[in-house]
């Protein structure tokens, strides 16, 4: 399943800690709140993400040469493609002299996270600017989902492991 959404920050809090030197890229934290809205012109997407995430994003930046990486992990509670529950998943991207090096960037769904009817769930997806909107693309796959084929290779894939003993 595809899922797309916009979303807005309604809290961006840094939390005041920093290492005891410095480096190039400045290292600072920070707690977000994220506010998924539906996206009025997604049509690739299968589904909507509607909820909030509560994120705790960590990064290295300098703000006057535009280097530098965050690492994030949102907890998102709320609707995804219809389907009712909560879910995590962890982010990163790379600024190199205000280039963005997408080949860096990831997003992937933190593996038995998800509950209700987001239990099962794995996947990616990625974080995008279109204009003056962000957006959120999620694939998702549910253990439920599986078909028969990838069950036959899960089961001949064990066969060729060495015996224990």
């Amino acid at each position: 399943m595809r899922a797309s959404s916009s979303f807005r920050i309604d809290v961006w809090d840094a939390n005041g800690r920093t290492p005891d030197f410095e480096t190039g890229t400045p290292l600072a934290g920070y707690f977000i709140r994220r506010v998924f809205e539906e996206l009025a012109d997604a049509p690739e997407a299968e589904g909507v993400i509607l909820g909030t995430s509560q994120v705790l994003m960590v990064s290295a930046f300098d703000a006057e040469s535009g280097s530098g990486t965050y690492v994030a992990i949102d907890s998102f509670e709320g609707e995804i493609g219809g389907r009712q529950g909560s879910i995590s998943f962890w982010h990163t991207s790379t600024a190199d002299h205000g280039a963005f090096l997408a080949a860096e960037a990831q997003l992937k769904v933190v593996p038995g996270s998800g509950t209700g009817q987001l239990a099962g769930a794995r996947g990616w997806g990625r974080i995008l600017n279109r204009g003056e909107a962000e957006v959120l693309e999620l694939t998702l796959e549910f253990a439920d989902e599986q078909d028969a084929e990838d069950a036959e290779v899960d089961i001949a894939i064990g066969k060729l492991e060495p015996p224990h003993g």
